[in-house]
């Protein structure tokens, strides 16, 4: 069961706009062009109406780029590119760790991230032992590090921050530090991470050059504006270099959207509610507050340069849908009286008109930006659409059912699968892109 419980007119600058329609690309300089004379409009008109009604040509993904203020605004419209523009996910993994009873290298709880290196071997960060567990590439144990504990090679609560190379990254939340665990060597750095960065360490990822980025949580800064009825959070992104000390601040962020009954009750989470997410590829940072469909890129520095727009209608919420959503939430509590209160209490909450634009974002090895489709209550499965570095829309793909994406690399899939037991899988899917031209 796939269930996502929400936590919680511009002003451009006029200057160079390129439009890209399948392969034909046109400049229009629009600053250049002098007063009164459109010819050269007229002229672009025509050739984009052309390119356009091709005969045969199947219907491609418009791209309009803009310069505003030094940030790029790619706005993407029109048509999927066909044959979901040549990427594929298969539907068998190629490699599979995990099993329900038996050998108990095997067995995994709290899967907390995972990464394939460059040989193919799977390290896999399993947070329910605490520690690092490293399998060959066929998923035969080889060996773990760490621990429960407090020690230097031990750990309170891991979670996967990213890699350096095939040096993994793991954030340890209870102790407030990173430590860099080799999938050879074991242990090779430990730092904690300065208080400036923030207090709790919720990790989107790391850049190539090291530096990790933190987000998301709740700015607890501002909870004197905090009101009855419904509530706006605030966030904030930073990241911490290897050694641990403040980096870069990405800039105060609008957070989830919940809601207070009154004065001595507690934030209660909202169906549907706006919530942000954020991902991280080598170079970029990738953020979205989920008001619009538009995703914030940054550069390492924390550097707007880019904001990637899809134009998409938004799917109305119905009653069918808030129906199911709150039997999804209680479908596992197992006390029918608290499973009414939970039903009564969850009717209560309001609801957006519209869902989020999107639900979860990931960045791939390559910079691709992958965005993934709001699941309505009772869908099963996941619906992705890719844009490449410089944000132009290139494809949609289907992960396959109750798998959740934890790496993407340059042709495969690494994830985490819960069965119908709710027993954890790491798997490798094969993933085709399109080939050159």
């Amino acid at each position: 069961m796939r269930s996502y419980i929400s936590a919680v007119p511009s002003s451009w600058r006029q200057g160079a706009t390129t439009k890209v329609e399948g392969e034909d690309v046109i400049e229009e300089r629009i600053a250049h062009t002098p007063r009164g004379g459109h010819g050269g409009l007229i002229a672009i008109a025509g050739i984009l109406i052309a390119a356009s009604c091709t005969p045969d040509a199947p219907p491609r993904p418009v791209v309009d780029l803009r310069d505003s203020a030094g940030v790029r605004i790619v706005e993407n419209a029109g048509a999927i590119p066909p044959n979901s523009g040549g990427w594929n996910i298969a539907t068998i993994p190629r490699v599979t760790v995990g099993t329900v009873a038996g050998d108990t290298t095997q067995q995994l709880f709290g899967v907390a991230g995972a990464h394939r290196t460059a040989d193919g071997r799977i390290a896999i960060v399993n947070a329910g032992s605490r520690e690092v567990r490293v399998y060959d590439p066929q998923g035969s144990f080889l060996r773990s590090f760490g621990g429960p504990g407090g020690g230097p090679e031990e750990f309170g609560m891991p979670v996967l921050g990213g890699s350096m190379a095939d040096t993994l990254v793991i954030v340890d939340r209870a102790h407030h530090r990173i430590a860099l665990v080799h999938p050879d060597a074991g242990f090779v750095g430990l730092v904690r991470v300065a208080d400036q960065v923030g207090g709790y360490l919720n990790p989107s990822g790391t850049f190539g050059n090291g530096q990790t980025v933190f987000g998301g949580a709740f700015d607890m800064r501002r909870i004197g504006e905090l009101q009855e009825g419904m509530n706006r959070a605030h966030t904030f992104y930073r990241s911490c270099n290897p050694d641990g000390s403040m980096a870069n601040d990405f800039g105060d962020k609008m957070g989830a959207e919940f809601y207070i009954r009154g004065p001595e009750s507690r934030p209660e989470l909202i169906p549907f509610g706006k919530t942000p997410v954020a991902t991280v590829a080598p170079d970029q940072f990738y953020f979205g507050s989920g008001d619009r469909y538009e995703v914030e890129v940054y550069d390492p520095s924390g550097r707007l340069v880019r904001l990637i727009r899809w134009e998409r209608d938004r799917v109305p919420v119905t009653e069918q849908d808030r129906t199911r959503y709150i039997a999804e939430a209680t479908s596992e509590v197992a006390d029918e009286n608290q499973a009414r209160q939970i039903r009564q209490t969850m009717s209560q909450l309001p609801a957006p008109d519209v869902f989020p634009p999107y639900a979860r974002l990931a960045a791939d090895v390559l910079g691709y930006l992958w965005v993934e489709d709001y699941p309505r209550p009772g869908d099963e499965t996941s619906v992705w659409t890719i844009f490449d570095p410089n944000g132009a829309l290139v494809g949609r793909v289907t992960t396959p059912d109750d798998v959740f994406p934890l790496e993407i690399g340059e042709d495969y899939l690494l994830g985490v699968r819960r069965d119908e037991l709710d027993v954890e899988y790491v798997e490798v899917y094969t993933v085709e892109r399109p080939t050159s031209d």
